[in-house]
C-alpha cells in the first residue's frame, strides 16, 4: 500500500459546534488533506456534512455538497489547491448531503454527476426510498453529534426541493455524468465508482485503488471511532455492500459525518 501523506492546509477551520465538541466522541471533523498514490483528497467541514474534494490531473470533483452556506469556505479551498471545478457529485441523495449541490455547480462552473440508480429516479421524478424506522433516540444523537446544526437561511428557499422524503430532486444544473459501478469517474484517473446500497438505495462510494482511499459519504461515519451506519432504508443490501468494502485495501476513509479515518484494515475495525 502507498504512503500516505497527512496535513492540515493554511485555510480557515470552522469552529465547530460547542455540542459537537461536548458530546461527540470522535470529535469533530476538521479541514484535513491526504494524498497516497497519487490520490489527493482535501475535506472540508460544512454544515451538516463534510465536503470531500478529489483532486485529479487537470480539475477537482466535489463529493458531497450539505448547504449552499458552505460555499464560501469551499471556494477558499479550490483556490488554494488552484485548479477549477469539472464535477460536482452526491454520494447519496439525503438533504444533508444535497442541498448545496446545485449551487455549487453554477457558481464554479461545473456540471453534476450522479450515480445510476441516483440518476435514473432524479430523470423520472421517482422518489427514494427514505430511512426506515429511526428510533427517536438515534435520530437526536445523530443531530446532537453534529451539533443540533439548523436549516441555513439560504437553504430555506429551495433546498426543501432535494434530499427529503417527498422531494424529486429537481436540478437545474447539467448532469453531465452517470457513475457507474466499477467505472473511473470522469476527470480522476485512478478513482472508481462502487454502488453501496444500505444506508440509502442509491449511495455510492469513490475509491482510489493505489493509494486505498475511500470516500464513503454515509456508508461509514465516525461519531464514535469509526462505524457502520445504523440508519439504513434497506438493511439486507446494507449487509452485501459491507462485506464488499471490507474485502478492498483501504487505508484512509472519509466519512460523510466526522474526522478522516486513518489505518491499515480500517474496514475490517468499523464498529457495527
Amino acid at each position: 500500500m502507498a504512503q500516505l501523506n497527512i496535513e492540515s492546509p493554511p485555510l480557515e477551520h470552522p469552529r465547530p459546534p460547542v455540542l459537537a465538541r461536548w458530546f461527540t466522541p470522535a470529535g469533530p471533523a476538521g479541514v484535513t488533506l491526504v494524498e497516497a498514490g497519487g490520490g489527493r483528497v482535501l475535506s472540508v467541514p460544512g454544515r451538516y456534512c463534510v465536503t470531500h474534494i478529489i483532486e485529479g490531473p487537470t480539475s477537482l470533483v466535489l463529493a458531497d455538497v450539505g448547504s449552499i452556506s458552505d460555499l464560501p469556505r469551499i471556494a477558499a479551498a479550490i483556490e488554494w489547491l488552484g485548479k477549477p471545478v469539472s464535477l460536482v457529485l452526491p454520494t447519496h441523495l439525503h438533504f444533508d448531503h444535497i442541498m448545496g449541490i446545485e449551487a455549487a455547480a453554477k457558481s464554479f462552473g461545473a456540471g453534476i454527476g450522479l450515480g445510476q440508480v441516483a440518476r435514473t429516479h432524479v430523470e423520472s421524478g421517482r422518489r427514494l426510498r427514505f430511512i426506515r424506522r429511526v428510533p427517536a433516540k438515534m435520530g437526536f444523537l445523530v443531530w446532537l453529534w453534529q451539533g443540533l446544526p439548523v436549516f441555513a437561511r439560504e437553504d430555506v428557499p429551495g433546498g426543501f426541493k432535494f434530499g427529503f422524503p417527498w422531494s424529486r430532486n429537481p436540478f437545474t444544473a447539467p448532469i453531465v455524468a452517470t457513475l457507474r459501478d466499477g467505472r473511473e469517474i470522469p476527470g480522476l484517473p485512478g478513482w472508481i465508482a462502487l454502488e453501496t446500497p444500505g444506508h440509502s438505495d442509491d449511495a455510492i462510494c469513490l475509491y482510489h485503488l493505489a493509494g486505498g482511499l475511500l470516500v464513503a459519504g454515509d456508508t461509514v461515519r465516525n461519531f464514535l471511532g469509526g462505524e457502520w451506519n445504523t440508519l439504513m432504508s434497506g438493511p439486507a443490501a446494507y449487509l452485501n455492500t459491507q462485506a464488499r468494502l471490507s474485502a478492498f485495501e483501504v487505508q484512509a476513509v472519509f466519512p460523510g459525518h466526522g474526522p478522516v479515518l486513518i489505518g491499515d484494515g480500517i474496514m475490517t475495525r468499523l464498529q457495527a
